[in-house]
């Protein structure tokens, strides 16, 4: 046991093979989970396990990724199903097919050639994308032997993937936007095919702002017909929206999906990469 303490000690769930377990992970931070039980309405549980951010050593990293694991054996229960949304600064959309493992590590090494993690690869996405990013060193094989050999995605081909079955026969041009942990991930779609995934850290909230309408001028959007759809901290989004409405007509919540709204009642508050994948 390590420093770390059971944050799911007062989860209590009789028959784990009736819920199903979503968990991000990222290249810095801790451990988001949520847990739900399609059978039973209100039954989502959200937690947040917490890692020390500033580990640079990959070693270190993954002995805390594996203590807040074995110290949370919520975790290790036979579920219905285990997905795993991943965060990383370094990744790549390709086309569909571009090529095997190796002509897209290539390809990844190019272009990020200071990067020195594990290279995963997600294949076949509803997004139409080939996605490959890095995970830290051990990181992805210990996920995969510690689960059910889990899908292991990144969080902006999730997102990606969600919206554009929202997109497939709109004629209005769309700009989404996901704000949580002082980043903004965004995604662009233009006659209802995604144009750009991309996320944007940010300090303030101005900052945000820069950002979201940066990406909008990129596309030349319009400002009385297209849309902008926002989602997250609320905080940041109470601060933001009135600004962006002085330049983009629409700036609308991002709707959830109704399928989602029997898991709890606080499903508004729940991270929504993480409920996009559990669905």
């Amino acid at each position: 046991m390590s420093s770390l303490s059971d944050i799911t000690k007062d989860i209590h769930i009789s028959n784990p093979e009736l819920w199903t377990l979503s968990l991000g992970v990222s290249n810095v931070g801790g451990i988001r989970l949520f847990i739900y039980n399609d059978n039973e309405a209100n039954s989502m549980v959200c937690r947040n396990i917490a890692i020390d951010k500033n580990m640079s050593n990959d070693d270190d990293y993954l002995k805390a990724v594996e203590d807040a694991v074995y110290d949370n054996p919520l975790l290790l229960g036979s579920f219905k199903k285990v997905s795993i949304l991943a965060e990383s600064p370094h990744f790549l959309f390709l086309p569909p097919g571009y090529g095997d493992d190796e002509a897209v590590g290539n390809v990844f090494a190019k272009t990020f050639p200071e990067d020195c993690g594990d290279i995963v690869i997600s294949r076949g996405n509803a997004c139409g994308a080939d996605v490959a990013f890095s995970l830290r060193k051990g990181l992805h094989r210990f996920l995969l032997r510690t689960f059910d050999n889990p899908a292991v995605r990144l969080n902006l081909e999730v997102l990606s993937s969600h919206f554009i079955g929202k997109n497939n026969y709109s004629t209005v041009n769309k700009e989404y936007v996901y704000i949580h942990d002082n980043k903004v991930d965004v995604c662009v779609f233009k006659r209802g095919r995604l144009q750009l995934a991309n996320t944007f850290v940010f300090r303030y909230n101005n900052d945000a702002i820069y950002y979201i309408l940066g990406v909008w001028n990129m596309f030349s959007l319009d400002p009385v017909s297209d849309e902008i759809q926002i989602a997250g901290d609320k905080e940041v989004k109470d601060a933001i929206v009135p600004v962006l409405r002085d330049y983009v007509t629409y700036v609308l919540p991002v709707i959830m999906p109704p399928s989602a709204m029997k898991m709890g009642n606080d499903v508004v508050k729940a991270p929504l990469d993480l409920i996009l994948l559990s669905l």
